[in-house]
Order: structure tokens, then sequence, then C-alpha cells
């Protein structure tokens, strides 16, 4: 079984070589942004910790300030550590990539960028994941639905398509109990896709 790693052990060896980067509160290391990279290579580096593996990143809208939560882990000692970084600055966030310490941290903060607009300094290709470029806001912060130019619950489509391909709006399709003794359209159903050729 897994066990929790002592944040204040973690926070005497983050201390040791970035003093005063790192504070307990709860049982969970804070570091400060601007010495993230410092700290978590502390982290990694010191063979007390061990902390190699990232093996979760995201972030929280706590809506004055983000969380970016971090979860670090040694194979070898079967421990695990849950770190926080916060970023104050809603309108440009950002902070440190972590691409140059874990693997792992290059599509998670790509992930995180994508859904919460953080900016992660330094990540060889930070771009949106999942949705197009050009979408308007990022849909996991609180304050989305309020922001100017977003997707609305109920609209007909989103605003890059067509009137003609538009997505129906919710209701406007009948829906009714299928039986097999109802009525069946005349002729042949051929369903394909756009560039694909039909038999």
């Amino acid at each position: 079984m897994t066990v929790q790693y002592d944040a204040s052990a973690a926070m005497e060896i983050v201390n040791a070589s970035a003093p005063g980067a790192a504070c307990v509160d709860g049982g969970i290391l804070f570091l400060e942004p601007d010495r993230l990279v410092e700290a978590i290579q502390a982290l990694r580096d010191s063979e007390e910790s061990d902390l190699i593996f990232l093996s979760n990143l995201t972030a929280v809208d706590q809506e004055l300030h983000f969380e970016i939560v971090y979860h670090l882990q040694s194979l070898d000692l079967n421990h695990i550590l849950q770190i926080k970084a916060r970023v104050t600055d809603r309108e440009d966030p950002a902070l440190p990539s972590l691409t140059g310490l874990f693997h792992g941290a290059h599509l998670q903060e790509r992930e995180v960028y994508d859904l919460f607009g953080i900016r992660f300094e330094g990540h060889p290709d930070l771009r949106r994941m999942f949705l197009w470029d050009g979408f308007p806001g990022y849909p996991l912060r609180k304050d989305f639905l309020q922001m100017p130019g977003q997707v609305r619950a109920g609209l007909p489509g989103f605003p890059h398509e067509s009137e003609e391909n538009a997505w129906p709006v919710p209701g406007s399709v009948p829906q009714r109990p299928v039986h097999p003794n109802d009525p069946q359209p005349e002729g042949e159903l051929v369903v394909a896709e756009e560039g694909e050729e039909s038999s």
C-alpha cells in the first residue's frame, strides 16, 4: 500500500536547496511558483524522498486564485506527496513548466492549459489539447459561463458551424419509443462519414 510522504520532511529537503520556497499547511506542501522547478528537482533527486514519478498534475479554480496540484511518487520507497502552487493572476496565470524534470508533464500541462488557461513557461509545445484553436475561454474556470463570448447551453451549434450543420436544439427532434410494429421508412438508409465513399 502506498503511504503519504511526510510533508514536513519534504519541506526540509526543499528549504535546504531553495530556502523559503516551501511551507506546509494541513499536511500539504505548498511551493512558491517562481521556485517550483528548483524545489521539485530537490525532491526528485533526494535519496530520502526519491519522488521520481509525476503521477498527476491538475488545477483547481479557487475563484480568487488557482491551485496547481502535483502528485509525486516514489516507486521504490512506495510513498506519494501532494504539492500545491498558487497562482493569483487570473488574467494571465503562469508558472514554470516541469517538462524538463518529468516527461509525463508534457500532456498534463497541455490539458491544464486547455481547460484552465494556465500557461506553463518553458513548455516545448503548449497548445490546446481537446478544444480547437480559437475556442472562447477555458471551460473549467468557475467564471467560464459569465465571460463574454462563451458557449451557452442550448445554443443550436458552436460558433464556427454554419446553420445547416448546426446541432439540433435539444427537444427539437421528436423523441418517442420505437416498436417493431411501427411503420418503417421506405428504401434504404445509408450512413457515411464526410469524405467516405458509400457502396
